[in-house]
């Protein structure tokens, strides 16, 4: 193929025909020290990056600006450009009509016969409010009786005086009251016969360790205990003797002279 017919050599848009700068891979993973060369570095690269990103912005441009007849996508993101803007130019206006506006004048229609409405409903039940305490001031509430709940009270302060009377009587007759003598019914004979029954047996534990003083152990054998250690002890005794004899018998045995046979 002649090199002209080549596709790779046809004309191509200037944007393309630009060799794109990219930050070498190893620039990513690379430690960046606190050098002067290293911020050089650094430096260097972010001012490439700039360059590229403006001469992106500026392709688009021009390609934009030398485009000729528009596709439908572009005509409808046109139109839908347009009518935002005029939406916003409305909501403008209006928010700048709404600044002159005399809300107090202007009276909202509905709404402001409404809230004149619940202003002056408020402003009765204060006023209301105020005359009903106004009069309450110059009533006499301990005359007034409360009517039933006042009874009631009454009813109430009554039983809790007599209650507390009977708990004064009952203390201050306590006080007379010996409670030695009065021997606190069956629960101080129960205590009477549980000290009684504790004095027995510590009476009876002191006679046993009083007759235990004069009983000679060695001579009282311990019953079964005591002959079962002076089995265990004549046995122990008997195979101590035996391995005695047995060494004597090895230390008088030649054993240069023995005979294997």
């Amino acid at each position: 193929m002649d090199s002209q017919d080549d596709p790779k050599y046809d004309f191509k848009a200037p944007e393309d025909n630009i060799r794109k700068w990219k930050p070498k891979s190893y620039e990513n993973d690379a430690f960046q020290g606190v050098s002067p060369f290293d911020f050089a570095m650094r430096q260097k690269n972010e001012g490439k990056k700039r360059k590229e990103s403006e001469r992106e912005a500026k392709a688009k441009q021009y390609s934009y600006h030398s485009k000729g007849v528009s596709t439908l996508a572009e005509e409808n993101a046109k139109a839908l450009n347009v009518a935002e803007a005029a939406r916003k130019t409305d909501a403008k206006n209006l928010i700048e009509d709404a600044k002159h506006v005399n809300m107090a004048a202007a009276g909202f229609g509905v709404e402001q016969a409404a809230r004149n409405a619940d202003f002056e409903r408020d402003k009765a039940w204060k006023e209301e409010q105020r005359r009903e305490k106004e009069a309450q001031k110059d009533v006499n509430m301990a005359a007034a009786g409360f009517g039933v709940e006042q009874a009631s009270r009454k009813a109430d302060f009554e039983r809790d005086q007599a209650y507390k009377e009977e708990k004064r009587n009952q203390i201050e007759a306590n006080k007379d009251v010996n409670m030695a003598a009065a021997g606190f019914g069956v629960e101080q004979t129960s205590r009477n016969a549980d000290f009684e029954r504790e004095k027995a047996w510590k009476e009876e534990q002191r006679r046993e360790k009083e007759a235990q003083k004069d009983v000679n152990m060695a001579a009282a054998g311990f019953g079964v205990e005591q002959a079962s250690r002076k089995a265990d002890f004549e046995r122990d005794k008997a195979w101590k003797e035996e391995q005695r004899q047995q060494k004597e018998k090895q230390s008088e045995f030649d054993m240069a002279r023995a005979i294997y046979k």
